[in-house]
């Protein structure tokens, strides 16, 4: 298979896209980019960029017949597109599994038939719906639209029934579902990946900071249990079996006050908390995508060193002096800075991050 493959296509010019450029650029794989914004920070690295939008088939079209094989850096990609190209290039990771993480709905009943805890309730789609449900539920609880909900975008939380049929109305009814809260004390996430030969590969759970919806902070290797890290590598495996996956696939989870673990999403790509295995792993992410897609050799992951991901979002970005500095991070050895080079700093935008080392 690796002898057949010397051009990659990645759909989406962003930083993913362009650390997994990189990644296919160190063993020799040329690499084509396919952005629907000329502020793309994967151009740099790429071979030959196409322009447009990700629902442009005409133009999808003639970006696939310039590779010899897919991938893509985000979710949000027209599935319908997706699979008329699939006829004749392979696209990883598997259309399937970017269609159940692109719709909540689909995602919940992923789990629920396969036994894996998550927090769904229930699923708005008709007016009549809450009628039925309203003597079951237990506010507060969160609301979240079935699709393009990403970094907190789409979610409300809920203290009543009349402010569920408020909030639901002016969303214009779309199809959304009803999670129950939880209390939990710590957000997770397991990097996994699956190559064409079905071998699977976990990196040591990472643990997630937020701040209003945007990852913050990960630390590596998570500081939890090892009983616990043992059950979220389980429950990983478990699902990146399931949807016969090839690639890089990260799981979120919860961990809540009694040790309880709950799947929040998966997101069948490289992933923000995976960043930190640039520099504190014997693989990155990325390179671990790439090999496992075109049939490498690949080695076990390995967390090496304990580190720190810090997010730069926004105006931080001229601001890397100062959060370097700050006496929470003096205890790493050394530090790496990443600029993703976009030109527009706007608020909520990644723009680039820190990796701290011990």
């Amino acid at each position: 298979m690796v002898s057949k493959i010397s051009t990659i296509g990645i759909i989406g010019g962003g930083q993913l896209g362009m650390f997994l450029a990189q990644s296919c650029k160190k063993i020799g794989l040329n690499v084509h980019i396919y952005s629907d914004t000329k502020d793309a920070p994967a151009k740099r690295y790429a071979k030959k960029i196409f322009y447009g939008s990700f629902e442009d088939y005409e133009k999808l079209d003639k970006f696939k017949a310039s590779v010899d094989l897919l991938t893509y850096e985000f979710e949000n990609v027209a599935i319908k597109t997706l699979k008329k190209i699939n006829k004749t290039i392979d696209i990883y990771p598997p259309i399937k599994a970017l269609e159940i993480s692109q719709d909540r709905e689909k995602e919940k009943k992923f789990f629920s038939k396969n036994k894996i805890n998550h927090a769904g309730l229930f699923f708005l789609k008709k007016t009549s719906n809450i009628e039925n449900f309203q003597k079951k539920i237990s506010f507060p609880v969160i609301l979240k639209t079935c699709r393009f909900g990403y970094d907190g975008k789409g979610q409300y939380k809920i203290k009543n029934i009349s402010e569920l049929k408020n909030i639901w109305k002016s969303l214009d009814h779309q199809p959304c579902v009803i999670e129950q809260i939880i209390n939990f004390k710590k957000e997770l996430s397991v990097i996994c990946a699956r190559d064409v030969k079905k071998n699977t590969y976990f990196y040591s759970p990472f643990e997630n900071i937020h701040k209003n919806h945007i990852l913050f902070e990960t630390i590596s290797p998570s500081q939890v249990e090892k009983e616990i890290n043992n059950q979220l590598i389980k429950v990983s495996k478990k699902i990146i079996n399931k949807l016969n996956y090839i690639g890089l696939l990260t799981i979120e989870f919860f961990l809540d006050d009694n040790n309880k673990i709950y799947v929040n999403e998966i997101a069948p790509r490289v992933h923000n908390s995976g960043h930190i295995t640039l520099d504190n792993a014997n693989i990155s992410q990325f390179d671990l995508h790439i090999k496992s897609i075109t049939g490498r050799i690949i080695i076990k992951p390995s967390i090496l060193k304990k580190g720190l991901m810090r997010n730069l979002v926004g105006s931080e970005i001229i601001k890397i002096g100062h959060i370097s500095s700050q006496k929470k991070y003096r205890s790493f050895k050394r530090s790496k800075q990443y600029k993703y080079g976009k030109k527009r700093i706007k608020k909520g935008r990644k723009m680039g991050h820190i990796n701290f080392i011990s």
